[in-house]
């Protein structure tokens, strides 16, 4: 009896030991454009709800240097202060008019999840993949009638990457397009294995919401 009552109080002890000790941080996954310095190190990241982060010196460094990424990252802030413990680029790119184009592939893609974030439309895709070969991704400005400018995904999957399981990909359109007519909606349109999914926000071109 004197042994069981010792082992739970051990036990017991244990526990509390592991609760205190080993807390996990509150962790946040965000898209935020990431602000590269001439260091080529992410210095500030801002949120699309216009939220600054200042990143921790903490070595996170880029390819490029003075410029902004694109990127969904993993955080938690400390104070004053961002820890950054993971960082992952997204696809971002302006769309260009189909025309100037060379092609326009709609291969199929998993939409995991779509939504308006700030001055863009962001979304989680799944690609679906066996080599983890390279996709190409863009978005095409295919009309624009009735004051909507309607755009889709470009995708391009290699003949030789045969669909056997999915990987994540993120991806984010702007919504302000220059050198178009006047606009005040954006529809985007996705090409995926249960057909074309459609996702339209209002956007008054010239102004950031």
């Amino acid at each position: 009896m004197k042994r069981s009552l010792l082992y739970i109080i051990c036990s017991l002890a244990l526990l509390s030991c592991s609760k205190s000790d080993d807390a996990v941080p509150n962790l946040l996954t965000e898209f935020c454009d990431v602000h590269i310095n001439h260091d080529s190190i992410a210095v500030t990241a801002t949120l699309d709800n216009g939220t600054a982060l200042d990143i921790a010196p903490q070595g996170l460094k880029a390819a490029a240097r003075d410029t902004t990424i694109r990127s969904v990252i993993t955080y938690v802030t400390d104070g004053a202060m961002t820890l950054v413990y993971n960082n992952v680029p997204a696809l971002c790119q302006k769309p260009t008019p189909a025309a100037e184009l060379k092609s326009t592939p709609h291969d199929p893609v998993k939409l995991i999840s779509i939504w308006r974030g700030g001055n863009y439309i962001n979304m989680v895709l799944g690609e679906m993949t066996t080599a983890g070969g390279r996709h190409e991704y863009s978005f095409s400005i295919d009309s624009l009638r009735r004051r909507i400018l309607y755009t889709s995904l470009i995708h391009k999957q290699p003949a030789d990457d045969l669909p056997s399981y999915t990987q994540k990909r993120y991806a984010s359109m702007p919504l302000q397009v220059e050198g178009t007519e006047a606009y005040d909606s954006v529809s985007l349109s996705i090409v995926t294995y249960d057909g074309t999914k459609t996702f339209q926000t209002k956007h008054i071109a010239g102004q950031d919401l």
